[in-house]
């Protein structure tokens, strides 16, 4: 690689070197001895492979990402689900007659847009409703010129905004408690369609008295601290607020209740998606007193909350256990009949959507997992071992080649790590067909992940997975030579377009990573360390590595993208 987008000084050439390579690359017939010269090009007897540069490179990982992003807009999503003719609703293989008769509230980032893609099938049966969104989405939106993630201006919802910095706060407080006001209000006759995306928690806290919503914040914050991860929180939730837990179909009874979904948690599991509001809850108060346990952070828990836990675990042990409705047997789950939950879109539709664009730009991907958990710097090493076992199958040469070794090596710890044999099968067939017809490798991950912090600094989950991706790929490099043949780039990224507190959604990676780094001082291991990844690369060259796309009106969850490709294939 010999340019990088948005950096001072190319790799491995001074100021100098670079205006006197300039001047002679004028005559075409210079430009191989020149840039192999100035170490722009490795000379190594090798055939020269197609090898793009890296700001192309970093294109082409964004347009993944942004293709597997625009797959999950709500409008198309909204449009698979609702069937609407002649006054009469199709939805989840059921049927509703609409006469002026519809309500719709809604909570989470994506909402806005599901409630557009609503109304222009349903408008004129709507009557009213609320919409719960994050602080600043209607001005972000705008400014990217995405208003039809937006209502019309002559809409019958009313749009409050809040959750600063995707946490709960009062103005969100303000909505769920207007949202609760409104459905306990509906009669049989009623239809209440719920929209629910990713960021739906944050946007409907209510918490039970005497719990305070400062109370349940710190006790957010304190958990995603020690490692919690979204399951854990949420399951939390549902116990400690009137909306969650299946507050909400249960407060809108007798109406008739459709939930359409944007699920933004591993499995899709309706029970978790932002705390399970209009699902029967069969956890119990004493789940989340083994959570604090587990994470060791009793002490820590506002005495409220922990009081209000204990005494309902209490009363849970002395209710009968809980069944599904049979003929003549009457328990909380007929309670929700009335309901329909239907998932209207996940993480997979945006993978599949992000291997298409993959295969189009002439990669060989496949979707490796939609279900990756973990801390975000333990996946982002695990990255670093799927790179180098792509590049020794790459390279392998059984016939005087010592890396079979290493392939063993690498296929017991990532079998460790929970991959099962037919998806290394899989990724050991692939880079040898590319090998075969001379093309990279893409290797594309969904799912959620936690970072544990312990500094001061600014950063979101997947730009902490980036940096510990860049430093473990600059030790496997240093370890293994067959790596430094390769051009490799890492991007992981929120598809809600925030990653943690900040106008990021992710970052991007690659073998020169490192390098830049030292070139500006910055030392990337202390960064790490303090959780402080934002701030690296904001600063880094520029941006050049950052990934920001504003929020983009849905979410499911994160995306992860590896691009593994020969820069050289050797002569034997």
């Amino acid at each position: 690689m010999w340019i990088k987008q948005g950096c001072r000084v190319p790799f491995q050439c001074t100021r100098r070197t670079w205006s006197r390579l300039i001047s002679t690359l004028k005559s075409s017939h210079a430009f191989r001895p020149v840039l192999t010269q100035h170490g722009c090009i490795r000379r190594t007897g090798a055939v020269l492979y197609n090898h793009t540069m890296s700001s192309e490179q970093h294109q082409e990982i964004r347009d993944i990402f942004n293709t597997a992003v625009s797959s999950v807009l709500p409008s198309e999503m909204i449009g698979r689900a609702l069937t609407f003719d002649n006054n009469c609703l199709h939805v989840g293989g059921r049927e509703y007659t609409l006469d002026n008769n519809v309500y719709v509230v809604g909570f989470g980032k994506a909402v806005a847009g599901m409630a557009r893609a609503v109304e222009d099938q349903l408008q004129d049966h709507i009557i009213d409703g609320i919409l719960s969104v994050p602080y600043g989405l209607g001005k972000s939106l705008k400014e990217l010129g995405k208003m039809d993630l937006w209502l019309k201006e002559k809409t019958r919802l009313k749009v409050m905004e809040g959750a600063k910095g995707n946490l709960p706060d009062s103005d969100a407080q303000v909505a769920a408690l207007a949202i609760k006001d409104l459905v306990t209000k509906l009669t049989d006759r009623h239809i209440l369609i719920v929209l629910i995306s990713g960021g739906g928690s944050s946007l409907l806290p209510l918490p039970c008295p005497p719990i305070t919503l400062e109370e349940e914040v710190t006790l957010t914050k304190m958990m995603s601290q020690n490692g919690a991860t979204i399951n854990d929180l949420n399951t939390i939730r549902k116990h400690i607020e009137q909306l969650k837990g299946g507050g909400l179909a249960k407060a809108a009874h007798p109406a008739q209740v459709i939930s359409l979904i944007l699920s933004d948690v591993v499995g899709d599991k309706m029970d978790i998606i932002a705390s399970a509001p209009t699902v029967f809850d069969v956890s119990s108060p004493q789940m989340c007193i083994d959570i604090f346990k587990e994470l060791k952070v009793q002490k820590q828990v506002p005495a409220s909350i922990s009081e209000y836990l204990f005494k309902k675990s209490v009363e849970f042990a002395k209710m009968p256990s809980l069944r599904k409705p049979e003929v003549g047997y009457t328990t909380p789950w007929s309670k929700f009949q009335h309901v329909k939950n239907v998932i209207v879109g996940n993480n997979t539709m945006a993978t599949q959507a992000a291997k298409t664009r993959a295969d189009e730009l002439g990669l060989l991907s496949f979707v490796m997992s939609v279900s990756l958990e973990g801390e975000a710097r333990r996946v982002g090493e695990l990255y670093v071992d799927i790179a180098q076992y792509i590049a020794l199958v790459y390279n392998y040469k059984p016939s005087y080649d010592g890396g079979c070794i290493s392939l063993v090596q690498l296929e017991l710890k990532l079998t460790q790590f929970g991959f099962e044999k037919k998806t290394l099968n899989e990724l050991n067939s692939l880079s040898r067909k590319a090998r075969n017809s001379r093309k990279g490798v893409c290797v594309i991950g969904g799912g959620e992940t936690v970072v544990k912090v312990k500094g001061q600094g600014k950063g979101g989950r997947n730009q902490e997975m980036v940096l510990a991706f860049g430093i473990s790929l600059e030790n496997a490099r240093a370890q293994e030579e067959k790596l430094n043949i390769f051009s490799i780039e890492f991007m992981s990224g929120g598809t809600d377009g925030q990653d943690g507190p900040t106008d990021a959604a992710g970052a991007i990676a690659d073998e020169s990573l490192m390098q830049k780094c030292a070139q500006e001082g910055l030392e990337a291991a202390n960064f790490l360390e303090n959780n402080d990844s934002y701030t690296l690369f904001t600063d880094l060259c520029d941006g050049a590595y950052i990934v920001k796309t504003g929020l983009t009106g849905t979410n499911v969850m994160d995306i992860q993208t590896l691009i593994v490709r020969p820069k050289v294939l050797e002569d034997h």
